[in-house]
């Protein structure tokens, strides 16, 4: 068992001790926003990285929900994944900027982008390259994204960085790292602080998503092509009806618990953050429960590094369902033993619960 799912449960069980998160607490009442409609609305992504589809447009989309600043995402998946072609694959997308390496010269120049305002996310490839150089330089890169996720930056006056703004400037950052990375360095980004700004997601892909991927390439159809979205031109009001604050605090606490976020604070602006921006993407101005169950949904890549995938988040999004009706809605792209063992999983990350034939959340 990987060291950072032990402490990833021993902080949700410390939480479950104070009573703070209950999290074995089960609604058996059904949503009002069915599982069938959930499963129809979604769209075709890069085979087993929809939910990592769905994480990188909440991010894209916060940057123009009042009041908050633009969420930032550090994606953790093993080599080869996609995480870096999918990141590329949103860059066309206005107020984007895209880094297949990133210099101290070269965030001199991105600050003055943001302060111009052309820029509201930062897209980077591979933090591994930034990790590749000195310390002194990757500790004062990460550093200064650090501020720019956060408070904000109005002077930087180092050896490696010189900037001045008369107001704090701010912006979200997109990162890919590779799980074997991730796993070396762990401590280091706790340490950092970058995991708490960010809300860490990650994944790997299910054996039916790298047969489909290699598909892709024998027909010489793209696997990757450019997203374009429909973002705003201003930012927007979206209101959160009292009925799902309370559910957006549990998702908060479990974000909480896997970012060691003492306070929490950080960690429920972003689930309030990415649950406006899930209404944004839709065109409303309310939060709905369609919103609350795609972020419920999302959980699954945040409850235990490397745990994520493609079938786990469809089986999330199917419950309440019996099991045969899971395998059925999920039969054009995984195999029952698939599902069997994902269903496995998730009861053991204490993320689903049977009650009698059928299986629920336990958020």
């Amino acid at each position: 068992m990987e060291e950072a799912y032990i402490v990833t449960i021993e902080a949700l069980n410390g939480l479950l001790s104070k009573k703070l998160f209950y999290l074995t607490q089960v609604c058996i009442s059904r949503d009002t926003y069915s599982s069938e409609k959930r499963l129809a609305s979604l769209r075709e992504a890069p085979p087993g990285l929809l939910p990592i589809s769905y994480s990188v447009e909440l991010a894209l989309y916060s940057s123009y929900v009042e009041p908050y600043d633009p969420l930032s995402l550090l994606i953790i998946a093993p080599v080869g994944s996609g995480k870096t072609e999918l990141i590329k694959a949103y860059s066309v997308n206005k107020g984007t900027v895209f880094y297949n390496d990133f210099t101290a010269f070269g965030l001199t120049s991105l600050l003055g982008q943001i302060q111009a305002g052309m820029v509201k996310h930062v897209m980077i490839a591979d933090l591994v390259r930034l990790t590749a150089r000195g310390n002194p330089v990757w500790h004062q890169i990460l550093l200064t994204l650090n501020s720019l996720i956060e408070e904000g930056i109005t002077r930087i006056d180092t050896y490696h960085i010189h900037f001045q703004s008369l107001t704090p400037i701010k912006a979200g950052v997109i990162a890919a790292l590779t799980t074997d990375e991730w796993k070396a360095r762990r401590k280091q980004w706790l340490r950092f602080g970058f995991l708490s700004r960010a809300v860490p997601i990650s994944y790997h892909l299910a054996p039916e998503d790298i047969q489909r991927g290699e598909e892709l390439l024998y027909k010489s159809e793209p696997s990757f092509k450019p997203i374009k979205l429909k973002l705003p031109d201003k930012t927007v009001s979206v209101t959160v009806p009292e009925k799902h604050k309370q559910t957006l605090k549990r998702l908060g606490t479990i974000i909480a618990a896997v970012n060691r976020d003492e306070t929490r604070f950080r960690s429920h602006r972003h689930v309030l953050a990415m649950a406006k921006a899930s209404a944004l993407r839709e065109g409303r101005t309310e939060v709905s429960e369609e919103d609350i169950g795609l972020l419920k949904a999302l959980s699954v890549l945040w409850l235990s590094p490397y745990s994520g995938d493609e079938p786990s988040f469809r089986i999330m999004l199917t419950l309440p369902a019996t099991t045969s009706r899971i395998i059925d809605a999920l039969s054009p792209l995984y195999s029952p033993a698939t599902v069997y063992r994902r269903l496995n999983y998730l009861e053991k990350l204490k993320a689903i619960r049977r009650l009698g034939e059928e299986w629920h959340l336990n958020l």
